[in-house]
């Protein structure tokens, strides 16, 4: 996998959006200061790749997204085998703002989606995933390596050093086989030993001879129930029979209790027959009664209604005489009304008048020494002008207030531009004090390296003798060379310190060069702006000018004059014209509602005259119909009541209700013939009863044995089904025991098959294995790689369970990592994490590695051997990323990726050369 372009907006420091293209870079440095957002643009490959970050993982993405922006987005094109891809991934602070894409590209150029039916956004990673052929924690140890742990592993004693190497390499998961297997051993132990605990607890009594016991005393039972069941049968037909007996003994009882009841009521109910029939005798003149009754109460309350007709009719008549009276001086104050109405419309002019000075701005109290006559016209031009005069001195004022703010963004536009001017005059400085530096420490380089080559052949002169050949050239010696004069360490002090200084003055000048950049695209803005202001102050104070020529006169004391004489007339037509005139409309309706409500009493009382007349003549006609008809039902009743000779006191006595007579003569009827039905009855149970008599003591007694027999027979049923039961349920854990006993014996065997390998996967054993494997193709691999990039001088070993270097410029000489030079130590570190990178990826090359930081201690010696060994890196085919803040070592790269940091987010800037 190899990548091609990366595109990300809103990611942690690139608010904006940025572009990284990688198709023409091999060997490059990825430079800039701490926390520019080197790190982040690594993060945005794996973002884009699989949805989540080395620091982050697959949770809280959302610190991912730039302050205060709304989401991110991150895209990655690479190359797999000849085919480009691209992976798009957007991130949103809600759940439905988040998406993911996948493509492929043609021969033709076109992208063709290869989201489509992969099952959602798990889906289509899976499908990158394939695409890319590593899973996320692979590509991340494969392809950004973690420098840091590759130290610890060259140098580290073994046991350290196998512990990062499982780590790195994901053999942890055989130790989470060994802790699964030794989990499941212990669970099969544990099983055993309960299923065990539970036949020799719950199981030892369940036996075959225990089920045989209860199916024999169940068999017993079942015998004796069937004989009580017998027994039961016949008590159930005796205790029928004599139950039937009962029936009828306590029915004759209950007939002869109610005859007797009956033959004591017989005198009550022949005094009820004598009662009836004299009501019956005079039952004809109730009547009468009743009508002459109801006669006399008529003629009394016609009597009564002629009265209250009478007095009614004289009281309609005052009404109607008051009534005229008051219509009569209602139209008196109707003549008013013609004087009323005119005095009205005048206060209505006054109270427009007063409207328009409210209007206006005025009151009444408004005075001029000169007013105007009051022209509606003449009002409206002055104070249109009024207006538009008072607009203009408020324009004024604001154009004053921005000529104020625009002197002082010009004042401060100046000294930016003049803190521009001292920046770029110390870049200038900065860029000539590191070009001195440059060479200054170029040549102390030069001095420290020719003592060095002195000391070194200064350190053989103990071994030359004059006149003995050279052990080197074999020459025979004539003179002794000079001993060693310059102080090594002195030499080695000044490099340093120059190489501290410069790389001080490159970081500034970097600095320095961003600052002056963003600093000078900000002035060119706010010189446009300033420029814009002025032009439209311009432009506002032309607008005001002309506005001022439309303004004829002095508007605002016109308005005044002619208010006052407005005013004038509002004061002359009285304080409140439109009090007054609401108080006059007022008494016009009140003069012309009191006419119409006379007119209107009047003619109610006209009507009530007219009723109470008529009322009065009906009254008097049904009073003396009512008179006729009480006296035509009196005689009729003296008549009746004559012929009975009886009183009208001694025939109200002997009455009775119709339904009270019938009843009492039903009684009797009834009563006659109940006595006979009884006696009747009372004859046939004796009959039934026979000559036999009935004994209550023998029934209880057979319904004792009854219930005793039956709670016997009970008994012996659930004792059987309970015996039944319990046969049941230990057949039942007699097949759960053998269940048991198999399970028990299964949880045994394969308890000693996962102890076996738990025994196997222990770090003595498999997990010691596989490192050693593991070990020997990085060792293997690493070595290859050392040899190469060391110009072929080293090569890696392990030796009693060391890493030792062989040394093929010293004939092979053999000694610990530990006596490596920083510079040597990290291209052994290298190597190794390049062998690491290509075992993880399946042994075979990667198109692209990323190596993160590592350099930022390494001398300049050391600097200069691994710059070579990057270069030598580039010849197989890999795309080489080195993130370093060194600017000697990014300097010595091809091609260089320079991140810069501002308040409006970092941006990434491509140097060759």
């Amino acid at each position: 996998m190899r990548p091609l372009k990366l595109e990300l907006q809103g990611f942690t420091a690139f608010r904006q959006f940025t572009t990284l293209d990688f198709t023409d870079l091999e060997l490059f440095a990825l430079v800039g200061p701490t926390g520019s957002g080197k790190s982040s643009l690594l993060d945005a490959m794996t973002f884009a790749l699989y949805g989540q970050t080395a620091r982050l993982g697959g949770a809280g993405l959302d610190a991912l997204i730039s302050q205060g922006e709304r989401g991110l987005n991150a895209s990655l094109t690479f190359e797999v085998s000849g085919v480009i891809y691209r992976a798009s991934r957007t991130k949103g602070r809600k759940q439905s703002e988040n998406e993911v894409r996948f493509e492929r590209q043609d021969e033709q150029g076109r992208w063709t989606n290869l989201s489509e039916g992969t099952g959602g956004a798990r889906g289509i990673s899976e499908r990158i995933r394939q695409a890319v052929g590593l899973d996320f924690d692979t590509f991340r140890r494969s392809v950004v390596l973690p420098q840091g742990e590759f130290s610890r592993v060259l140098l580290g004693k073994s046991a350290e050093r196998q512990a990062l190497l499982g780590e790195l390499t994901g053999l942890t998961h055989v130790q989470g086989m060994q802790r699964v297997a030794s989990d499941r051993a212990k669970d099969l132990k544990a099983e055993s030993a309960s299923l065990n605990a539970v036949l020799a607890g719950e199981y030892a009594d369940v036996t075959a001879d225990a089920l045989a016991a209860l199916r024999a005393e169940r068999d017993a039972l079942s015998g004796e129930a069937e004989r009580l069941t017998d027994e039961r049968e016949r008590l159930q037909t005796a205790v029928t029979r004599l139950r039937d007996l009962e029936k009828i003994w306590r029915s004759r009882e209950d007939t002869a209790r109610r005859l007797s009841t009956l033959e004591s009521r017989e005198g009550g109910v022949q005094d009820g027959a004598v009662r009836a029939a004299r009501a019956r005798r005079v039952a004809g003149v109730l009547p009468l009664l009743d009508a002459a009754e109801r006669a006399r109460i008529a003629q009394e309350r016609e009597t009564r209604e002629l009265d209250r007709a009478q007095a009614a009719a004289a009281a309609a008549m005052g009404t109607a005489t008051r009534a005229a009276d008051a219509l009569a001086s209602a139209h008196a104050q109707e003549t008013q009304i013609p004087e009323l109405e005119l005095k009205a419309e005048t206060l209505k002019d006054a109270e427009a008048d007063a409207a328009r000075l409210k209007r206006g701005g005025g009151t009444p109290q408004t005075t001029h020494p000169s007013p105007l006559p009051w022209d509606e016209d003449a009002f409206f031009v002055a104070q249109q002008g009024a207006q538009r005069a008072e607009k203009n001195r408020q324009e004024r004022q604001l154009i004053e207030t921005e000529r104020v703010g625009l002197k002082a963004a010009l004042e401060r536009l100046a000294a930016e531009e003049h803190a521009q001017r001292q920046a770029e005059a110390e870049r200038e400085r900065v860029h000539r004090e590191g070009t001195e530096g440059k060479a200054a420490l170029e040549a102390a380089q030069q001095a420290l390296e020719a003592a060095r080559v002195d000391a070194g052949l200064a350190s053989h002169r103990a071994h030359l003798h004059v006149g003995e050949p050279c052990p080197l050239c074999q020459q025979v010696i004539r003179t002794l060379p000079d001993g060693p004069v310059a102080d090594l360490g002195v030499l080695q002090t000044r490099v340093t310190t120059l190489s501290a200084t410069l790389d001080d003055r490159r970081s500034r000048f970097t600095d320095l060069r961003a600052q002056i950049k963003a600093k000078a695209l900000w002035l060119e803005e706010k010189r446009a702006e300033t420029s814009d202001w002025d032009d439209r102050l311009k432009q506002r104070d032309l607008d005001l000018r002309a506005s001022d020529a439309l303004i004829h006169g002095d508007p605002q004391t016109d308005v005044l004059r002619l208010l006052a004489s407005l005013a004038d007339r509002v004061r002359k037509a009285g304080n409140d014209p439109a009090g007054q005139r609401r108080a006059t409309l007022t008494q016009i309706q009140t003069i012309r509602k009191t006419v119409q409500d006379a007119q209107a009493t009047l003619s109610r009382a006209q009507g009530d005259v007219s009723a109470a007349h008529a009322t009065l003549t009906a009254a008097r006609a049904n009073a003396a119909a009512r008179t006729d008809e009480a006296a035509l039902a009196q005689s009729a009743l003296d008549s009746a009541l004559t012929a009975l000779n009886l009183d009208a006191a001694q025939a109200r006595a002997a009455a009775l209700p119709e339904n009270d007579i019938a009843a009492l003569e039903d009684a009797a009827r009834t009563h006659a013939a109940q006595v006979a039905q009884l006696q009747a009855a009372l004859a046939d149970l004796n009959r039934q009863l026979g000559a036999a008599p009935f004994d209550p003591a023998q029934l209880d007694q057979t319904h004792r044995d009854l219930i005793a027999t039956d709670a016997a027979l009970s008994a012996a049923r659930e004792r059987t089904g309970i015996l039944a039961e319990q046969e049941r349920q230990l057949r039942e854990r007699l097949e759960r025991r053998a269940d048991i006993e198999a399970r028990a014996s299964s949880a045994s065997r394969r308890y000693d098959t996962w102890q076996t390998l738990t025994n196997t996967l222990k770090t003595s054993e498999f997990q010691q294995f596989l490192l050693a494997e593991v070990e020997a193709q990085l060792l293997t691999r690493a070595g290859i790689l050392l040899h190469e990039i060391s110009d072929g001088r080293y090569r890696l070993a392990l030796q009693n369970g060391d890493y030792v270097v062989q040394d093929l410029w010293n004939a092979g000489e053999v000694r610990g990592v530990k006596t490596l030079s920083g510079g040597e130590t990290f291209l052994a570190s290298l190597s190794l994490a390049i062998a690491l990178s290509d075992y993880l990826a399946g042994n075979r090359v990667l198109g692209a590695l990323f190596l993160d930081e590592g350099f930022g201690t390494l001398d300049p010696q050391a600097l200069e051997a691994v710059a070579g060994a990057l270069e030598n890196l580039r010849t197989q085919g890999r795309m080489v990323g080195v993130v370093t803040h060194v600017e000697s070592l990014s300097e010595r790269l091809p091609s260089r990726l320079l991140v810069t940091k501002s308040v409006a987010g970092s941006s990434v800037h491509r140097l060759d050369g």
